[in-house]
């Protein structure tokens, strides 16, 4: 019998460090080390003795001399290398002192996050930034309960919002006639704001017989997202309420997931949030960024990001104020 010999795991902390200006902090690897010239993410190996936050912390102040003060979790992800098997955790930065310098002979910049103006990028880093890239708001339709008021709440929150954003198309209880109203008006919204557009897959069941093709990404259920639906469609992320669904919505390649409810709701009353300690051990371990749902409001985007959230999806509370 042939055996192979187990391969380390090493666990990496990478750093996605953001200024005032929404950019962020990439390094240009050195000559000596392996893809010198090629750009990245700081951080480094998390030795045994420290926790992830640690080590990135040390090794920004190492390599950058700033000390980091405030971040979160985003996701993890793992690359199978010929030597080991590499664990990358993401964390966000957002709030620092000092300012960078370079202290281990490396090129640094400030760049956007989709890096579209640096080239090249290391391997394992390129594929993560179309979804570290995306928006970190997602508003949910909910003409149902009202096309006037739903109406003028998306058109007062878009009005209101400098960054791209997501507009799930989520209408349980509409057809006919009131269904296409409501997807003509948010479309067209949409268009006109240059927002991203996607379209709830119950809801796109009850609309596709009035539309000659899929007008923009499906979000899919949990019921569908588990009984493989819609593979021949072009679908961004889904809706999951456990740590199985989140895995087999990365196996699936999706872009995001959508999980809770974090919070008590009036859609679900008696039942209790998942809070955001439950939510960051099911985030944390999943392999692509998830949205909090449940409850939230603008004002929660903080505790959203320090529990290993991307950002927050909002029903009733996006619009308001």
């Amino acid at each position: 019998m042939t055996t192979y010999p187990v391969k380390p795991r090493i666990d990496v902390a990478v750093a996605v460090v953001f200024n005032a200006a929404g950019q962020v902090l990439w390094g240009c690897r050195p000559e000596g080390k392996p893809y010198a010239g090629y750009w990245e993410f700081p951080g480094g190996k998390v030795e045994p003795d420290e926790t992830v936050w640690q080590a990135l912390v040390r090794e920004l102040k190492e390599e950058l001399d700033i000390t980091a003060l405030e971040g979160g979790p985003w996701f993890r992800i793992e690359h199978d290398y010929e030597h080991a098997n590499v664990r990358l955790h993401l964390y966000r930065v957002w709030r620092f002192e000092g300012s960078p310098k370079s202290l281990e002979n490396q090129r640094f910049t400030w760049a956007s996050l989709d890096s579209s103006d640096l080239s090249p990028i290391l391997p394992a880093t390129e594929p993560l930034l179309p979804k570290l890239a995306q928006p970190t708001v997602m508003a949910l339709s909910n003409y149902e309960a009202g096309f006037e008021a739903c109406a003028q709440r998306l058109e007062r929150g878009l009005s209101n919002i400098k960054t791209p954003i997501y507009i799930q198309f989520r209408e349980k209880a509409l057809s006919g006639n009131a269904l296409i109203q409501a997807f003509e008006h948010c479309y067209g919204l949409c268009q006109k704001t240059g927002q991203a557009m996607l379209l709830n897959s119950d809801t796109w069941l009850n609309l596709r017989e009035h539309l000659d093709a899929l007008p923009c990404p499906l979000h899919l259920t949990q019921a569908h997202l588990l009984s493989g639906q819609f593979q021949d469609l072009q679908c961004a992320g889904a809706s999951v309420h456990d740590t199985d669904s989140l895995r087999i919505a990365f196996d699936r390649s999706l872009t995001y997931a959508v999980l809770g409810a974090v919070k008590p709701t009036p859609s679900h009353p008696g039942q209790p949030g998942l809070g955001w300690e439950k939510f960051l051990e099911s985030a944390q371990g999943a392999r692509l960024p998830v949205f909090a749902i449940g409850g939230l409001a603008a004002e929660d985007i903080r505790d959203a990001h320090l529990h290993g959230a991307h950002g927050i999806a909002m029903l009733s509370q996006f619009g308001l104020g």
